[in-house]
């Protein structure tokens, strides 16, 4: 199906964000299919604001200008655009485009294309600043930004990798087109979110309610400054709506951290290593469970201290040279290194290891056969390194100069082969994540029940009861209130 499209563009500030989303429309939307409207939300310079968008647009096909008579925030100059100024048609699609966003090539005919799915109520892009959408998302440099040119190298290189869309909790409200037939028959934003943030996740919900998707395009891409055209106090909006919302949907927050631990492919996850910059590749080794960490410290740093920055967690008394980074804290599984080094992990550390690592060593050292009466088979990682063995080479702490050589050859390999390789390990250790999220789930549900009988024994008992009593006694004493 190809629909005609009504982009709305409500304006509120910052000129020179605004100019560059304007550039971006008039480059690359194709105006004799599609319309754009410009609503000026008499914010801060509207005089000037109308007199560069007239300049910008003055006698280019398809845009139309119109101006509010007074400040009605995202939330009322989005509705009034599509309820009032352009009330439009069913079967066409509007895209309601944040002022400081950055359309590029084919971004429309990707998301029309996502759009057009079955089910498919609401599609977004991927951005350098959309939250979950944003690519790439987690960084191997903690103290990286994600600019422009960095998201936009990273996508080029991976888009084509990844599927044309996939369903997200709730769409992106930067770049947000859904059907004209839908805003028809729910309405578009609520007031009760007015005058910005959380409204599009609202729409997305209700809209689910009855059926209807929430989905990324993968192969469109829109950069965002964010920010760059609301005034006021975000952080106090934020808080409040975001409350709302979860009163509305309770689920909401589980949703989204569900989407997050298993909704994503591999190939995104990895994309900041996949695509590599900037300083040397980052190696992880926990060795605080080895017989003799000091031994292999020495050896770990002759394979890899030459070329990688390495950083380890160490049992106390372990030396480890001064280049290394060592830690006492829990690694964040979100936080990404490019290798791990696997030293006869259990299953639990390998599920870690799976979400935070692109490239694995395993070092074996135990015996052939370990005996019943072990820690390590008792806690099942005699049989780990089976599970292992597609996805990482098995060596001994000698044999770890030849690993080096394996992992260097994994990442300079094709970037498919690589993204495959790792799609096929997280397919393979989904049950593994999926199991070990539903134990911390029901082992926190556990601890709260537990807390919740203890309460209601510690209410029912005598001395509770007694101790209430004495205090409403104390409490009508002369002299007291």
């Amino acid at each position: 199906m190809t629909r005609t499209t009504l982009v709305v563009v409500p304006v509120y500030g910052d000129l020179e964000s605004l100019l560059r989303c304007v550039d971006g429309l008039v480059e690359h939307l194709d105006t004799e299919r599609h319309r754009v409207l410009l609503v000026n939300d008499c914010g801060p310079d509207a005089d000037t604001i109308e007199r560069a968008l007239l300049d910008r647009t003055a006698g280019i096909e398809g845009f139309r200008y119109e101006r509010n008579d007074h400040n009605l925030g995202f939330v009322g100059t989005c509705n009034r655009a599509v309820t009032e100024l352009d009330p439009g048609h069913d079967g066409e699609a509007v895209l309601l485009l944040n002022s400081d966003a950055v359309p590029t090539a084919g971004f429309l005919d990707a998301m029309l294309a996502v759009l057009d799915e079955d089910r498919t109520g609401v599609v977004t892009a991927r951005s350098d600043n959309a939250t979950i959408a944003s690519i790439p998302y987690r960084l191997t440099n903690r103290g990286a930004a994600r600019t422009e040119e960095r998201t936009r190298a990273v996508w080029a290189a991976i888009a084509p990798l990844l599927p044309a869309s996939q369903v997200l909790p709730v769409a992106m409200g930067f770049c947000f087109l859904t059907r004209r037939e839908l805003i028809t028959e729910h309405g578009l934003f609520d007031e009760a979110f007015a005058p910005g943030y959380g409204e599009e996740n609202d729409y997305c919900l209700r809209i689910a309610a009855h059926g209807w998707l929430a989905k990324i395009a993968n192969h469109a891409l829109v950069l965002h400054a964010g920010g760059k055209s609301f005034s006021g106090n975000r952080n106090a909006l934020r808080a409040a709506h975001q409350r709302e919302l979860e009163r509305r949907y309770p689920f909401l927050p589980d949703a989204v951290a569900a989407y997050q631990r298993h909704g994503t492919t591999a190939t995104e996850r990895f994309a900041d290593v996949l695509v590599p910059a900037g300083p040397a590749a980052r190696l992880a080794v926990d060795l605080r469970h080895v017989a003799d960490a000091d031994a292999l410290v020495r050896q770990i740093d002759a394979a890899f201290g030459d070329g990688f920055a390495l950083e380890a967690r160490l049992p106390s008394g372990t030396s480890a040279p001064d280049t290394w980074s060592v830690t006492a804290d829990e690694p964040n599984p979100d936080d990404l290194v490019t290798v791990q080094v696997l030293v006869d992990p259990t299953p639990a550390e390998l599920v870690t290891a799976n979400r935070r690592a692109a490239h694995w060593v395993f070092v074996d050292t135990g015996p052939a056969a370990a005996p019943w009466s072990s820690e390590q088979y008792r806690a099942g990682s005699a049989r780990v390194a089976d599970l292992v063995r597609p996805f990482a080479e098995v060596v001994t702490p000698d044999e770890l100069d030849s690993a080096r050589e394996g992992v260097e050859n994994s990442m300079l390999a094709p970037l498919d082969g690589t993204s495959a390789a790792l799609e096929r390990r997280w397919a393979a250790f989904l049950p593994l994540d999926l199991a070990a999220a539903q134990a911390a789930s029901a082992s926190s549900s556990d601890e709260v029940t537990r807390l919740r009988r203890e309460l209601d024994d510690l209410r029912a008992s005598r001395s509770f009861r007694t101790g209430q009593a004495i205090a409403k006694v104390a409490s009508r004493l002369p002299g007291r209130r």
